[in-house]
């Protein structure tokens, strides 16, 4: 009877794991990272001065529509393959804008 609970709690924790370790993945295999390191490239850019308040405004638009996206996509509640590479491409067109704003010469 101990070897069958044992063996009962280790194939649950396992399932549990491994469940929650897919469910995950679409969001931690890489965009959540992404959107992080965008939200740091943004605020570095402001308190270095490359970045004025109305760049980041509109940049902090960006990354919130994409938020935004995110969520209405993951509404049945995972990220299909396609999914994640219309994600990963808005998250290019993204790190290209932050690029393109911080160094440009206008600074007003």
């Amino acid at each position: 009877m101990r070897k069958l609970l044992l063996v009962l709690m280790s194939a649950a924790t396992l399932l549990g794991t491994m469940a929650s370790s897919y469910a995950q993945e679409d969001w931690r295999g890489g965009i959540r990272a992404r959107i992080h390191d965008s939200r740091v490239r943004i605020d570095r850019g402001i308190q270095q001065g490359s970045l004025t308040r109305h760049e980041a405004g509109r940049l902090n638009r960006e990354l919130n529509g994409i938020l935004a996206k995110i969520d209405r996509m993951k509404a049945d509640g995972h990220l299909s393959d396609r999914e994640r590479s219309i994600i990963n491409r808005d998250l290019d067109r993204l790190s290209r804008d932050i690029s393109r704003e911080k160094h440009n010469e206008r600074r007003y």
